[in-house]
């Protein structure tokens, strides 16, 4: 089996079985030429919120995004499309937030700026091993800070900068912080995987872990797939994992 027709069977899997079947699910539509004009964005936060505006111009959720995946934005002109607008919760709580225009699956919605970037150039990327966050691409940079092996994150992989004092190539990478459209710091390029066998695989363990009701034989079907994927070292320890474990 070719490895693009696993990820379609992976990703479809899990739209079908772990919890993309409600009614809000957004389905695959095809694209319009009169469409606005978009530019692509990263999901920074697992289970993203995305809300509609009901009668009273005030925003209700009606799906959520998996962290990883990327989402179109609306364009006014040059700018992206955002405004303030209260958040409705099912409580009645209201909060007046940011909010970005954004597209999902050819649907329309509305999410909160601090959950995904705005630079067109970002693709999702797995951080492969423990990773100190540098403010700059040197040694001067290192920070007490780091980004735990399996956290998925934003990068420009044509962006390296190399330390040629100590031969260190450091990539920029964009990650959730709660700032609108995410932090910016850098990390060692050689601990960062931009495969995409990687990010699906550990975006189809997040939902497995996420959705305890799936039926034993479709999770053992899901993660003899993932055995088919060319993925990192630690990715496949994750993998093997995820199957002792089930």
């Amino acid at each position: 089996m070719k490895k693009t027709k696993i990820v379609l069977f992976l990703l479809g899997m899990l739209f079908v079985f772990a919890g993309c079947g409600n009614k809000n699910a957004p389905q695959k539509q095809s694209s319009k030429s009169s469409s606005p004009t978009t530019v692509s964005s990263v999901v920074l936060y697992d289970g993203t919120p995305l809300y509609r505006e009901n009668s009273d111009g005030k925003m209700v959720y009606a799906d959520e995004v998996q962290l990883g995946e990327e989402i179109q934005i609306f364009l006014k002109g040059s700018e992206i499309e955002e405004k303030t607008a209260i958040r409705l919760l099912s409580s009645g709580k209201e909060e007046s937030f940011n909010f970005v225009h954004v597209s999902y699956y050819d649907k329309d919605y509305w999410t909160r700026d601090i959950f995904i970037t705005n630079n067109a150039a970002l693709t999702a990327a797995a951080i492969i091993e423990d990773s100190v966050i540098y403010t700059s691409p040197d040694a001067t940079g290192a920070s007490t800070k780091k980004l735990e092996k399996g956290a998925i994150v934003a990068t420009d992989s044509s962006s390296k900068r190399t330390d040629s004092d100590l031969g260190i190539e450091f990539i920029p990478v964009t990650y959730y912080n709660a700032t609108p459209f995410g932090k910016e710091a850098f990390v060692k390029s050689a601990n960062i995987s931009t495969k995409q066998a990687d990010i699906v695989a550990l975006q189809t363990l997040s939902k497995i872990a996420a959705y305890k009701e799936l039926k034993p034989e479709v999770t053992e079907s899901i993660l003899r797939s993932l055995d088919e994927l060319s993925v990192s070292e630690f990715v496949s320890e994750k993998i093997q994992s995820a199957k002792n474990n089930y």
